[in-house]
């Protein structure tokens, strides 16, 4: 929880409907592409992709290594 839902929901605080630009740039990471958002939201900046991503490839790891 520490290493990803807490840091997730902080990002997704970062400005008004980000909730949707969150998943979108999710999608994109793991292959599935949803496309950018519409005005008046906008997407994540570099800097906020660079670290949702490493949140997402951390968690994918995490999960290849665990027996659930």
């Amino acid at each position: 929880m520490k290493r990803f839902v807490l840091p997730y929901v902080r990002l997704r605080a970062q400005q008004p409907g980000y909730a949707v630009s969150i998943v979108k740039a999710g999608a994109t990471i793991v292959g599935r592409s949803a496309g950018p958002v519409r005005s008046p939201l906008s997407d994540l900046t570099r800097d906020e992709y660079a670290q949702l991503e490493a949140m997402i490839r951390a968690a994918m790891s995490l999960e290849e290594t665990t027996n659930f």
